[in-house]
């Protein structure tokens, strides 16, 4: 189905940063998987296109996957730590991810995906994040464009 997509990205560390974007995407669930699709845009360089495909498998565990101009899996895991080369334009970081919680909520148009998790480097908390993905049903009138 095509989602109006409402990401609202949280990261805590000696301040807080919150992000927001409204994007056009696909969702679909098979069986108790949920798959979220989109493409996002970097602000500074508009030109550098990221392709996202975002899994949440039976509501335990999240894969997000990124290609493009950025690149890496990242996966969630509540009370498991796991980690990620996350490959940027400007170089290779590895990155530990703690799963500190995860909710799904399945709705009759679309499902909202909240996690926290924490960012670690070298066993140092980085950062402590909320991403909240809000996925509804592209409204009729927009489908006719």
């Amino acid at each position: 189905m095509d989602v109006l997509l409402n990401i609202t990205g949280i990261a805590r560390s000696d301040t807080e940063d919150v992000s927001e974007s409204l994007v056009r995407g696909q969702y679909y669930k098979k069986d108790d998987d949920y798959y979220l699709f989109y493409d996002g845009v970097d602000d500074e360089t508009p030109q550098l296109i990221t392709h996202h495909r975002i899994i949440v498998r039976e509501g335990k565990r999240v894969e997000v996957q990124r290609t493009g101009a950025i690149r890496t899996t990242m996966i969630i895991v509540p009370g498991e730590l796991n980690q990620c080369n996350y490959s940027t334009p400007y170089g290779v970081l590895l990155l530990d991810f703690w799963g500190v919680s995860l909710s799904v909520e399945e709705r009759e148009f679309g499902v909202r995906i909240e996690m926290e998790y924490e960012i670690r480097i070298d066993n140092l908390v980085v950062s402590h994040n909320t991403l909240i993905l809000d996925a509804t049903a592209v409204p009729e009138e927009m489908t006719e464009a």
